[in-house]
C-alpha cells in the first residue's frame, strides 16, 4: 500500500506536518503515517525514569489523536509515537524498510535561516524524497518549480534532471497545477565588470543551444516550452528569485550522490531563501 511518512510536530498547536500530509495522501490516494518522536535523557531519574517515560507517552499519544481528528481529513491514516533521539536515522531506516513515497514534515529554520541537522541528514541520506514544508509562505502560491541542468554531460545530473521532471508532473498532474522549469547558466560578474559579457547576451545564447533538449523534454513530460525559463547568474539566487516571481508553491531540486552536501553551500543558501515548500530528490 503507498504510504507518506509525516514527521509530526508534538510542540506545535497548529499541525502543518498533517494538513498538507493529508492533502497530499488524497491526491496520491495514499495512507498517511503519522510519526511523533520524543527524547529525553531521564538517566538522572534512576527508577522514576521508566515510569516517568511512559507517562509522557501516554500524553503524546493523547495530543496525536487529537491533532490527527483535527487535521487529518482524508482519514485515511496510522500513526506512532516513538522514543527515539535520532530521527534522521529512525527515518531512514523506516525509508529503507517500507519505500514510502515521500517523507515529508516541517522545515525549521535556525536563526541562522539554515535548516537544522535533523533536515540536512535527511535531505543527505534518506532514500525516499524529502518533502520540507515552509512555515512562511508566499501569497497564491500555486505552480511547481522544477531545477535543473540542462547543460551537464554528467551522467549522474542528467539522471537527476528526469527524475526531478517526473517528479515535478506528477506532483502537478496530483495537485492540478503547472510545471515551470528553471535553467540557471553560470554568469561571471567579473567577465561583465571587463565588458566581457553580459548576462542577455548569455541567455540568449544558452536559449538557442538548448532549444533542442528543452524541445525534447517538453514533449516527454508534456510541458510547455514557454515554461521553460533560462536565467543567467548563481543558482542560489536565481532559483528563489524565479520561484518568488512565478509564485510557486513547491520546488523540486536534486542532490547527487551521498558524499555530497546537496550541491555544497549553494543549496544551503537556496534552502534558506525560499519562502516556498521545498522537494529534495536523489537520481
Amino acid at each position: 500500500m503507498n504510504k507518506i511518512l509525516v514527521i509530526a510536530d508534538a510542540s506545535i498547536e497548529k499541525n502543518i506536518a498533517i494538513s498538507e500530509g493529508d492533502k497530499l495522501a488524497k491526491a496520491y490516494d495514499a495512507t498517511m503515517h503519522v510519526v511523533y518522536f520524543f527524547h529525553e535523557d531521564l538517566r538522572g531519574l534512576r527508577a522514576k525514569g521508566e515510569a516517568f517515560k511512559q507517562s509522557i507517552l501516554a500524553r503524546l499519544d493523547e495530543k496525536a489523536n487529537d491533532q490527527l481528528a483535527e487535521y487529518a481529513n482524508n482519514n485515511r491514516y496510522t500513526y506512532e509515537v516513538v522514543w527515539e533521539k535520532h530521527v534522521d536515522q529512525w527515518t531512514i531506516d523506516y525509508c529503507q524498510s517500507h519505500d514510502p513515497i515521500m517523507v515529508l514534515k516541517t522545515g525549521h529554520r535556525s536563526e541562522r535561516l539554515f535548516y537544522t541537522p535533523t533536515d540536512w541528514q535527511l535531505i543527505r541520506y534518506c532514500p525516499a524524497p524529502v518533502f520540507l514544508l515552509s512555515e512562511e509562505k508566499w501569497k497564491r502560491a500555486d505552480d511547481i518549480l522544477a531545477a535543473v541542468d540542462l547543460s551537464t554531460k554528467i551522467e549522474d545530473k542528467q539522471a537527476l534532471n528526469h527524475t526531478i521532471l517526473a517528479k515535478a508532473k506528477e506532483l502537478a498532474t496530483k495537485l492540478d497545477v503547472n510545471v515551470q522549469v528553471c535553467y540557471t547558466p553560470l554568469f561571471s560578474t567579473f567577465l561583465r565588470d571587463l565588458g566581457l559579457q553580459y548576462k542577455d547576451e548569455v541567455e540568449v545564447e544558452t536559449e538557442k543551444t538548448m532549444a533542442p533538449v528543452i524541445a525534447e523534454l517538453s514533449a516527454q513530460y508534456q510541458i510547455p516550452v514557454e515554461n521553460f525559463h533560462i536565467k543567467a547568474g548563481k543558482p542560489e539566487q536565481v532559483i528563489p528569485s524565479t520561484a518568488a516571481k512565478l509564485r510557486t508553491g513547491i520546488v523540486v531540486i536534486g542532490s547527487v550522490g551521498r558524499k555530497e552536501k546537496l550541491l555544497g553551500s549553494t543549496a544551503e543558501k537556496i534552502l534558506g531563501l525560499l519562502k516556498t515548500n521545498v522537494m529534495v530528490l536523489k537520481p
